[in-house]
């Protein structure tokens, strides 16, 4: 589903709200300079290419000491012109003058409003940490300002959606809800609509979607009392999504529609066409596909003037995925195709891997498999480009995390440097008011009292937040101590694994290729391939190994990229198990299947699927020849259950207690003297816990063995909610 995007406007409005004109003189060039201003502020939406060649006259004429008020501000309109012209480097100039001159000037409503414009554009640029050193910079002066209250809403607003940005929604939520009482406090119905909005996209990406309902509904009544339908279609919009999270889809539909109608009212074509494909999209939820198709086709006639190739692109894959579900395979792939023809020449990888996706299963359906296969490579190979980006932009977040510590060590010490200003402001009072009541001394003293003692207890005061500050930080430190001492912990289990299992593969390898090497010519044939098959099993065994150690690693460091999807647990199981038939039919043994055709978990399938291969291989490993082995999968009211059951060996009580660690000391060989690497399950539990499950164990010795996997249950994901938009002063 689509968030609003018609906030050019709204946000070019807050920039003016902002741009102060020199106040006026009756020198005549000051007020020619200030009518020019005021005219390229109303040129500068209408017409920017006039507005910028006035601003640039102005800059000429207002060289002088007493026109550098006038000079700032034509710098900080040019400035914002550029903003919305894309031209980065010379509105970050134009915003760096202006700073220069206001900060010369002393003038703080100004200094407060560059640095919250220099903001947003560092933040356009990706470089997150500067732009809340900015916002932070331009918070910490406009709360002091009176007459700056309106304009500080969106200035945290700002705030708030970059660390919505950095997924850190909790300290998103608290930047929003200051807005939100800040608006409240000076009575700003416009702003308090717009931090209801905001804070609804926050919980509508928690998926808490009740609570995003009663936010969006307050914003949407508070625009409808200020008659403001402009901004309607954004919070219907992110309704229809909040009500689809609830599976309501009458109410999804509902506001869906009225989005459509204001769109339509206000010739809003692109908002028109956005609100056609959220509707399609939810008849074809509820398998009503001619409405749906209806809509698809409406919003392809309208996008057909001038198409946007992304939008354009968008509704043809729907068509597309519609027809793939009516079974009507070759108008599916016509449609396939175009869109991809359009979108390869855009290079948006996230639409293009649905449709090489939904090629790929057309021609399979059609039993063309090569084509299929071509098509699920080209979808492979954008998934991993993908994956690669997303990499990277995980290292830039960290990076960023880290320059945020610093930005808010910054903005404390900021803080300190108000506090003594204020003191030392106090001070100079102080010195004045004793030169004016010099003759009162008895008055002075009493005053030099009162203040000695409100000194006493403001430092006192100060000392107990250092403390407390002081205790804070040493939890901090315990924390991290123990947090360092887990992780030697698991280093040196780490190291005593690789010294004691890589050592010995290595010396049985060194001693049969000796052996082969010296007696080759004394060998018989048969002796000759039972020692390369010695070798193989040893490499092959060493391999799995090192494998499980990678694996390991991955997840130690956090790069084990997971993605949850609906998995089918019988088809899943049916996949695998032929993978196995060679070992099981080397000990003769039987296997039952019980899993019901419906039942699904929420998991990374390739995760899950590592996981249960480990499992079914114990399962064989520690079973007798002619033995038994059962799959069964339960649904439970908050779970999925997968379990292995053998009639082997089984473990013991004291065992089971270890069987989740990398303790090299409990490994066992199998009935047929088969050998592991000792990683296997503490590695699945790891893996499962990735994927929000875990796995229980319940054997007897003699009598066999039960490992279940216990998974979330399957549950078809929504699309995400709309990004916070920018508010820029």
């Amino acid at each position: 589903m689509r968030r609003g995007t018609r906030f050019n406007i709204f946000i070019l409005l807050i920039l003016l709200l902002f741009v102060v004109p020199g106040n006026a003189f009756t020198q005549n060039d000051r007020q020619s300079l200030t009518e020019s201003l005021n005219k390229a502020d109303k040129l500068s939406e209408k017409s920017p290419e006039e507005a910028l060649k006035l601003l640039k006259d102005i800059l000429i004429r207002a060289n002088t000491t007493s026109t550098k008020d006038i000079k700032a501000d034509a710098l900080k309109l040019l400035g914002i012109i550029h903003y919305y012209e894309m031209n980065n480097r010379q509105s970050q100039e134009c915003f760096e003058q202006a700073l220069i001159i206001y900060r010369e000037l002393e003038n703080q409503d100004g200094i407060a409003s560059v640095l919250n414009n220099s903001g947003l554009l560092y933040e356009r640029q990706g470089d997150l940490s500067r732009a809340l050193k900015r916002y932070n910079e331009a918070a910490v002066i406009m709360s002091d300002l009176p007459g700056s209250r309106r304009k500080l809403t969106f200035v945290l607003a700002n705030i708030g959606n970059v660390y919505y940005t950095l997924g850190r929604f909790d300290k998103a939520l608290d930047f929003l809800s200051q807005a939100l009482k800040n608006s409240e406090n000076v009575n700003d119905s416009a702003g308090m609509a717009m931090s209801y909005n905001n804070i609804g996209n926050i919980y509508l990406s928690l998926k808490e979607f009740n609570t995003a309902v009663k936010m969006f509904s307050r914003s949407e009544k508070l625009r409808i009392a200020l008659r403001d339908d402009h901004k309607l279609p954004t919070i219907y919009n992110n309704l229809g999504q909040a009500y689809l999270g609830l599976n309501n889809i009458d109410e999804a539909l509902k506001y869906n529609k009225l989005s459509l109608e204001i769109a339509n009212k206000h010739n809003d074509n692109e908002g028109v066409i956005s609100s056609l494909i959220n509707i399609s999209e939810i008849y074809t939820r509820i398998n009503e596909f001619e409405t749906a198709m209806n809509n698809y086709k409406e919003a392809l006639r309208l996008s057909n003037p001038n198409p946007d190739r992304f939008l354009y692109a968008s509704i043809l894959k729907g068509i597309a995925e519609l027809k793939l579900k009516q079974d009507e395979y070759d108008e599916a792939i016509t449609s396939f195709k175009e869109a991809m023809n359009l979108i390869e020449k855009t290079g948006s990888d996230l639409l293009l891997q649905d449709i090489y996706s939904g090629l790929s299963a057309a021609w399979r359906a059609k039993g063309n498999y090569e084509k299929a296969y071509t098509f699920l490579m080209k979808h492979k190979e954008v998934v991993d480009s993908i994956y690669n980006r997303e990499s990277i932009s995980r290292l830039n977040m960290i990076r960023v995390s880290f320059e945020l510590e610093q930005t808010e060590r910054d903005n404390q010490l900021l803080r300190q440097q108000n506090i003594f200003s204020q003191l030392a402001i106090k001070r100079q009072q102080t010195i004045r008011n004793l030169l004016i009541i010099i003759t009162a001394i008895v008055l002075v003293s009493l005053a030099f009292l009162v203040l000695l003692y409100h000194s006493i207890k403001k430092k006192n005061e100060l000392l107990v937040l250092s403390n407390q500050q002081i205790s804070r930080q040493k939890e901090e430190l315990d924390k991290l101590y123990l947090e360092q001492y887990k992780l030697n912990e698991t280093k040196n289990k780490f190291f005593s694994i690789i010294a004691h299992d890589l050592k010995s593969p290595f010396q049985s390898l060194l001693g049969f290729s000796e052996l082969l090497s010296i007696e080759y010519e004394h060998f018989t044939d048969a002796q000759r391939l039972e020692a390369i098959n010695n070798m193989y099993k040893v490499t092959t065994d060493t391999y799995k190994f090192i494998e499980n150690l990678l694996e390991w690693g991955r997840i130690q460091t956090g790069n084990t990229n997971v993605t949850f999807t609906r998995v089918n647990i019988k088809d899943f199981v049916s996949n695998i198990l032929p993978l196995y038939d060679i070992p099981m039919k080397s000990k003769n043994l039987s296997i039952t299947v019980e899993i019901p055709s419906a039942l699904s978990a929420n998991a990374d399938p390739n995760i899950l699927g590592a996981v249960f291969r480990n499992l079914l291989s114990n399962a064989i490993k520690f079973s007798y020849p002619d033995g038994s082995i059962y799959i069964k999968g339960i649904p439970t009211i908050d779970s999925v259950r997968l379990s292995v059951t053998d009639n082997g060996i089984g473990i013991s009580q004291d065992l089971i207690d270890k069987l989740f660690t990398f303790d090299p000391k409990i490994r066992r060989n199998g009935t047929k003297g088969e050998t592991g690497t000792g990683m296997g399950l503490g590695l699945c539990m790891e893996l499962m816990q990735l994927n929000n499950g875990i796995i229980k164990v319940t054997s007897l010795p003699g009598e066999g063995s039960t490992f279940t996997m216990v998974m979330q249950p399957g549950v078809k994901t929504t699309n995400q909610p709309s990004q916070a938009l920018p508010s820029i002063v």
